[in-house]
């Protein structure tokens, strides 16, 4: 304990070295701050003419061989060497097979028109009202002639149902756009301004006939046939039951001739 006491008093008694005024007066000559200016990048002059480089790039170095090298002998063998997993080799069928384009074109063309006939078959087949009417299957096998036959008048059958069925369907139609246009008529609704896509009511003979149509004897036909057609009973009737309507707004003949109340639907008509 005693040995430790003057170590104790000799460390107390240690300080901090002062700083000398030499030592601050170094370090701010030193010291260097920072510039507010921007470097600007180096530019490399501009040489008068174009100099190539003097030597051209590296060729590329072959494969190391580590056997001997082939004859031309060998080169041709090794072509014509079948190959695990890779593609046949030059020569034969399968690579004529797999690399010829025309016969995977018509190939490709093959299935489609394929598929076109079955779906257009099968399409017929179950849609015909005649399909009662088709020969078995198996008398493809017996008498072909006769199956391709059946098969050609029934379809012929088939496309005549469908035409009178796509006739009728239009001759609704046209008789639907007849009716609204008789019904604007007596209403007072089918004014003289037709707009741009045209008006609400069937057009004439006169306004479906162009004008080179309407000289000659075009225009004699549609006034013999007009008139023959306000001759009739019918027209006759109905012609009146209009000029009725349109005397009175509050009344219209309907088709069968009767005279009914028109009805007010939200003040439009």
């Amino acid at each position: 304990m005693a040995s430790s006491t003057p170590f104790l008093a000799a460390r107390a008694g240690l300080k901090a070295p002062r700083s000398s005024p030499y030592r601050s007066i170094f370090n701010s000559a030193v010291q260097r701050h920072a510039s507010s200016n921007i470097p600007k990048p180096r530019v490399l002059a501009k040489p008068e003419r174009f100099n190539p480089p003097s030597h051209p790039s590296r060729i590329r170095a072959a494969r190391p061989s580590y056997g001997a090298p082939l004859n031309e002998r060998e080169r041709q063998a090794q072509k014509t060497r079948q190959y695990p997993h890779m593609m046949p080799p030059e020569g034969t069928f399968f690579h004529w097979f797999l690399t010829n384009r025309t016969i995977h074109l018509w190939i490709s063309m093959g299935i489609l028109f394929s598929l076109t006939i079955g779906v257009w078959f099968e399409q017929f087949v179950h849609s015909t009202p005649y399909a009662d009417l088709l020969p078995p299957n198996s008398m493809f096998f017996s008498h072909p002639i006769k199956f391709i036959r059946r098969y050609v008048e029934v379809y012929d059958m088939h496309l005549a149902y469908v035409s009178a069925d796509v006739a009728e369907k239009r001759k609704q139609n046209v008789d639907d756009v007849k009716k609204r246009s008789d019904y604007r008529k007596a209403h007072g609704m089918d004014d003289d301004k037709s707009g741009i896509f045209g008006g609400w009511s069937a057009k004439g003979d006169d306004d479906a006939l162009g004008p080179a149509l309407r000289e000659g004897g075009a225009s004699e036909n549609s006034a013999q046939a007009r008139e023959e057609l306000d001759a009739s009973p019918v027209a006759i009737t109905a012609t009146k039951g209009v000029q009725d309507a349109q005397l009175e707004r509050g009344e219209f003949v309907d088709f069968q001739g009767q005279r009914q109340k028109a009805k007010a639907w939200y003040q439009f008509w």
